[in-house]
């Protein structure tokens, strides 16, 4: 019953693999670039026009235009004893734990991975598709499903 005193709690979304996948994306580039750039009087040349420099670049720019966008975005899950609000720097949804019929704990299965996530969702009375949430993209991943848990013994969800 500690979990009480620690509502609302705030899960902010985790930004990690952005810089993980730029940081390895860069390092190929780099290791590519030595292997079939050429060296002239001292210097290290590379062929911009290479499908595979630009391939490289490419990813590494949409992955700082998606690390910068979520940045700034900064989502996050508040979680308290009657309400459950999914916020952004945009916007903002408040789901009141009356309005949920139903909360769903449960995994899915991605068709290549092998392994299946975690995935919680809330059927509300007025929506016809329910909200999602898994909780591995969330900082405190244990202590979220532990709060979901929580939220739907204490309300018979």
């Amino acid at each position: 019953m500690e979990k009480t005193r620690t509502l609302p709690s705030t899960f902010e979304k985790r930004l990690d693999f952005y810089w993980k996948s730029i940081a390895i994306y860069s390092i190929i580039l780099i290791l590519y670039a030595l292997m079939r750039g050429t060296i002239e009087r001292g210097r290290l040349t590379t062929v911009v026009s290479d499908p595979i420099v630009i391939l490289l670049v490419a990813i590494i720019v949409f992955s700082i235009i998606g690390y910068v966008i979520n940045t700034w975005k900064s989502p996050k899950i508040i979680i308290g004893k009657d309400y459950i609000i999914f916020k952004t720097r945009i916007r903002e949804k408040k789901i009141s734990i009356t309005d949920i019929v139903k909360i769903q704990i449960g995994q899915e299965k991605i068709a290549n991975l092998k392994h299946s996530f975690r995935v919680i969702r809330f059927f509300v009375k007025d929506r016809k598709r329910p909200f999602r949430i898994r909780p591995s993209y969330f900082s405190n991943e244990k202590e979220l499903v532990e709060t979901i848990h929580f939220i739907k013994k204490t309300h018979n969800k």
